[in-house]
């Protein structure tokens, strides 16, 4: 553990720059180069820059540059050429953006508009004009608008894609011909800002100098790259010329605006932002997080030799915003520097500094992802980085910043998917408190306070909460219908002894009550891992199809227990009522002659997840009866969610059936049903 921290503190008190010598000497000294601003002149005028077009003059060999707009046709020394090329544009934007007035950059504020954010428009030239703090206020100006500047390019990406699918769409119905650009409206917008920057969509509305310049600035990592630097984590206020890329980027904003005006599209209609409501519905942050004060992670800040001195006063400005409400842009300044910091602490413990640095074109970077999934390196660096946080720390940070169904906070911001007006305190303060319990691992005199995290969105957890959101419907379903479940006879020896009679009990002898019992278990083992069931010798992964089942048995449970609700309700919804017409008797007489049929084949799809929750493994030997299992029981459940809609019950009937038989034929062909490990695993 000591020797750990000391290389931790080694690396961030003994390393100049995170830039690897191609990144700085295209960041420092090509882009932004001193030769070209000593070029520059205030009499260039504010109508030709914003014209991007006249910057394909500049380019040598402009046809041969031109030929592949795909980054993936280019090199790096095609990027390193170009940007050269284009260095004499930067620094001229550069050298008007901080002499213009103020009637001018209202100017240029008003042609940002297209990119229907005007808040962080206003907030990004309040900032980039303030006279104090230039260097920290520009880096803050250059992580939103980075993040702005996606969100609305794709935004322009749908409006034209859509365009592109409804040409197709007529021209295909009218003329009877397929045309070669085709369109699909459902087709979303890139993940990647690399990928959306080579989309056909952009180069067809936004011309390919446009095109070029965006990705020389902010595309391929062969380029300046400068999303993917400040994001990640690799570069610090001080590092580089945080206003002139930053007065770069609000100018080729406006000068999109400008473009755009002149386009005959529709109005650009922004998409739905991202919000964290979801996540925090029916949970909570973790206990630990509401102890922590801002002048425990101040003084956190102030102490720790784990954080290069550069690098504090975005610490402290973030802790500031918190303070004052703030919440968004506290989040948005502190998600790189959590990212640094643990790249730090993943060179130190993997014993390789140089991966501190920005990789060059033939490694990859050391993101959050690979600092703590591994990517596709070895899984023993995350046993490493687990030891090294804490379990409970470990846990959290992978909840909140990488499983796939988690809020992924890091991804919705930097690519622009969320707010910050929206951000609430909760979310702020449980970054700063995982923040705190990062930064304490470099003092011995501090305890983490971090312990047991029992995380949400794990694939397990995810699973045991469908699992018991299931159970719960299926309760509330069976308290209302009246009617004498038939009990299946089912062989259970081969289970061991452990669980077998909690199993056996809600399968045998089915209540409200041992329902209750179960679901209360299982809330106990909710952090333990789901096994895949083994066929022979191979692992066949069923979460997914059992996901898929649960979520359909929760809605046709929800969908009877509304049924049962409004006929239990009225007075003259008994059978012996002659209120009721002919049609409506017989429709609620064939549901309940069926009853026993549908609680017997929900009990059964949900006997192999409720064993694997409970720390199980069921081996089967005949992979045959396992895909016919799975046909059968999805074909169960999708029709379970629907018939009640339609009173389809005889159909239903039939398909329980088929399910029934399935599930039985897998019961006989279990092996050995193996309890696992007792322990806790994430």
């Amino acid at each position: 553990m000591k020797e750990i921290v000391g290389r931790w503190c080694k690396i961030a008190e003994n390393t100049s720059t995170y830039l690897s010598r191609r990144v700085q000497d295209l960041v420092l000294k090509k882009g932004l180069a001193e030769t070209a601003s000593r070029d520059a002149s205030l009499k260039c005028d504010t109508d030709d820059l914003l014209d991007i077009s006249n910057v394909s003059s500049l380019l040598r060999n402009a046809d041969e540059n031109l030929l592949h707009p795909d980054p993936t046709q280019r090199n790096a020394e095609w990027y390193s050429q170009i940007i050269e090329d284009v260095a004499p544009f930067l620094a001229n934007v550069r050298m008007k953006m901080k002499a213009m007035p103020e009637e001018e950059l209202k100017g240029l504020m008003k042609l940002c508009a297209w990119m229907h954010q005007p808040k962080i428009i206003d907030l990004c030239f309040d900032l980039l004009t303030r006279k104090d703090e230039v260097a920290l206020n520009c880096h803050e100006c250059l992580l939103l608008i980075t993040a702005a500047l996606e969100r609305a390019l794709g935004n322009v990406y749908c409006v034209i894609h859509y365009l592109i699918a409804d040409i197709t769409h007529i021209m295909t119905h009218i003329l009877s011909f397929k045309l070669f650009l085709h369109g699909d409206r459902n087709k979303k917008v890139p993940s990647l800002f690399r990928d959306l920057l080579a989309s056909q969509e952009l180069l067809v509305i936004l011309g390919i100098s446009q095109v070029i310049l965006l990705q020389l600035l902010l595309g391929s990592p062969l380029s300046l790259n400068l999303r993917n630097l400040i994001w990640h984590g690799f570069v610090g206020f001080l590092d580089w010329d945080t206003h002139g890329y930053a007065s770069v980027l609000l100018f080729v904003c406006a000068s999109i605006g400008r473009h755009l005006d002149g386009c005959l599209i529709n109005e650009i209609i922004p998409r739905r932002w991202a919000t964290f409501k979801q996540h925090q519905q029916g949970r909570k942050w973790p206990k630990w997080s509401e102890f922590m004060e801002e002048e425990m992670l101040v003084e956190a800040v102030s102490k720790t030799r784990g954080l290069p001195c550069s690098r504090k006063a975005i610490w402290l400005r973030a802790i500031k915003y918190h303070q004052e409400g703030s919440y968004g842009r506290c989040c948005a300044l502190m998600m790189p520097e959590i990212e640094h910091t643990l790249r730090l602490i993943y060179c130190a413990v993997n014993e390789c500094p140089a991966r501190a640095l920005t990789a060059e074109s033939v490694v990859h970077y050391t993101t959050l992802d690979v600092i703590l999934e591994c990517g596709n390196e070895d899984e023993s660096n995350k046993t490493r980085m687990a030891e090294f946080l804490g379990n409970g720390l470990f846990l959290a940070l992978l909840d909140i910043f990488v499983q796939t169904e988690g809020p992924r906070v890091r991804d919705r911001f930097s690519h622009g998917e969320c707010q910050l007006w929206d951000i609430d305190f909760q979310l702020s303060r449980h970054l700063l408190a995982l923040s705190a319990a990062i930064l304490w691992q470099a003092d011995e005199e501090k305890v983490s306070c971090a312990p047991h995290y029992s995380p949400d969105y794990t694939p397990a957890a995810l699973f045991h909460g469908e699992l018991i959101q299931t159970l719960q419907a299926i309760e509330h379903w069976l308290g209302l219908a009246i009617v004498d479940v038939d009990q299946p006879v089912i062989d259970l020896s081969a289970w061991p002894a452990q669980c077998l009679p909690l199993i056996s009990d809600w399968l045998h002898n089915w209540s409200t009550s041992v329902n209750q019992l179960l679901i209360n278990h299982l809330e106990e083992e909710n952090s333990r891992q789901i096994s895949h069931l083994v066929i022979k010798t191979h692992r066949c992964p069923l979460s997914a199809t059992w996901r898929r089942m649960m979520s359909q048995i929760v809605l046709g449970s929800q969908r009877l227990t509304a049924h049962y609700n409004e006929r239990n309700s009225s007075a003259s919804s008994t059978l012996s009522s002659w209120s009721l017409r002919s049609r409506q008797r017989s429709t609620h007489a064939r549901l309940d002659s069926y009853m026993c049929l549908f609680v017997r084949a929900v009990q059964l799809s949900l006997l192999f997840p409720i064993a694997v929750s409970c720390g199980g493994q069921v081996i089967v030997n005949h992979a045959p009866t396992v895909r016919r299992m799975k046909r059968n029981v999805t074909r169960w459940a999708d029709n379970f969610a629907s018939a009640s809609v339609n009173n389809r019950w005889v159909d239903l009937a039939e398909c329980a059936t088929e399910s029934i038989q399935s599930m039985e034929i897998l019961l006989a062909s279990v092996v050995v049903f193996v309890l696992q490990n007792s322990e806790i695993r994430s």
